[in-house]
């Protein structure tokens, strides 16, 4: 091959990878307003999913971090647990205690769900109360 052959050649190589890379930019981002017939003009905002559905059948009580409970020597006084547990599907709650003895002079009252101290038992403290909140279903 002679030297005008390959300086063609060059020329018609150099125009072609031009011309190709000016392809490939125009292919990934174009400036204007996407024809009806592109491939981006295809794409649509995504719907957000709706919530997922409630859990069928009965969910287990719900209880928040119960404090300490504490009374002050001869001051009668009780103090409700009732708003530290809660059903998810509404359903009245039982709520008992185990066998753990409690301080002289208070009381577990599982009717109105509150610990009740008299007022005259004197300073203690107790520790492995455990309460067990149950909505009576299984």
């Amino acid at each position: 091959m002679d030297a005008a052959c390959y300086a063609e050649r060059r020329a018609f190589l150099r125009m072609l990878a031009t011309t190709t890379a000016g392809l490939a930019v125009g292919g990934c981002y174009y400036g204007g307003a996407q024809p009806a017939s592109s491939p981006q003009a295809a794409v649509q905002t995504p719907v957000p999913l709706p919530p997922p559905p409630p859990p069928v059948g009965n969910q287990a009580p719900v209880w928040l971090t119960v404090p300490t409970i504490t009374f002050t020597q001869n001051n009668a006084s009780s103090v409700s647990i009732a708003a530290y547990v809660s059903d998810p599907n509404g359903d009245a709650l039982t709520i008992t205690k185990n066998s753990a003895a409690l301080p002289a002079g208070v009381t577990y009252d599982a009717a109105n769900k509150r610990f009740v101290y008299d007022g005259a038992g004197p300073v203690g403290a107790t520790s492995g109360v455990v309460l067990t909140a149950d909505d009576g279903k299984p």
